[in-house]
């Protein structure tokens, strides 16, 4: 690594040992039943229990109000029906659920214009939060696919000797140059969106896990399965052309 990389990388690392002290002082405020750690999350996260609880979905500012930072949409942006996903990019479960259940989903019905997902952070570490913030920072085309490689590859980049220097790589192959990528972790209007997406989410709508799920304001928590989606999804999409 060339001296000015090394140099621009230093500067992250500091901007994320900003974020740390940012997100622990913060986390009174967002849910209290998690503690805030300056290390990734790991496998001893507990899973929540499989549940799909119908709730009234009126006035419910998280869902219905456009996010902060916009909206990561994941599929056609008209398809009828909405998932809204509450993720952290450390959360081995979340990797599990872009891994092993998005294909499915993404194959039956999202391929065919039939559902969307609308991805919002809901970190539970400083990587997961620079993550997210990255999320936003790279070139609108290229946000999915940065999810998607930072689900995938997520053991490796969140398990590496460093940490930001993978978070770097990744934020580059996306189109992040590396003077955007310092700029980025250190846009405080930005960390502020990302935790108005949080503390919305846990005050207004209980999110206290991740990943958790809303499908037209029906509540799913943990890494489901695709069957458990398709319970909700088969009675929204009854009669609608191309939905089997």
């Amino acid at each position: 690594m060339s001296k000015q990389n090394q140099i621009i990388i230093a500067i992250a690392v500091i901007a994320v040992a900003g974020l740390a002290f940012l997100f622990a002082a913060g986390q009174n405020d967002v849910a209290p039943s998690v503690s805030a750690s300056s290390s990734p999350a790991t496998q001893t996260d507990t899973e929540a229990e499989a549940e799909a609880v119908p709730i009234d979905t009126s006035g419910l500012g998280p869902l219905e109000a456009p996010s902060p930072l916009g909206e990561v949409v994941l599929g056609n942006a008209d398809a009828p029906v909405t998932i809204v996903e509450y993720s952290s990019l450390t959360c081995p479960h979340c990797g599990a659920f872009h891994r092993e259940t998005l294909p499915d989903l993404t194959e039956k019905y999202m391929d065919k214009g039939l559902v969307k997902i609308y991805f919002r952070p809901f970190p539970f570490d400083p990587y997961a939060t620079a993550g997210a913030m990255l999320a936003y920072c790279v070139p609108p085309r290229a946000q999915v696919s940065f999810l998607d490689i930072l689900f995938k590859r997520q053991s490796q980049w969140i398990q590496a000797e460093k940490p930001m220097d993978a978070l770097q790589a990744m934020a580059k192959q996306a189109g992040l140059s590396e003077t955007d990528f310092v700029v980025c972790l250190k846009d405080q209007k930005r960390l502020d969106g990302i935790r108005d997406i949080q503390s919305r989410a846990a005050e207004e709508l209980g999110v206290r896990s991740t990943p958790t799920f809303f499908i037209n304001g029906e509540k799913i928590e943990g890494n489901q399965p695709l069957a458990a989606f398709e319970k909700i999804l088969k009675p929204l999409l009854a009669g609608v052309e191309g939905a089997q």
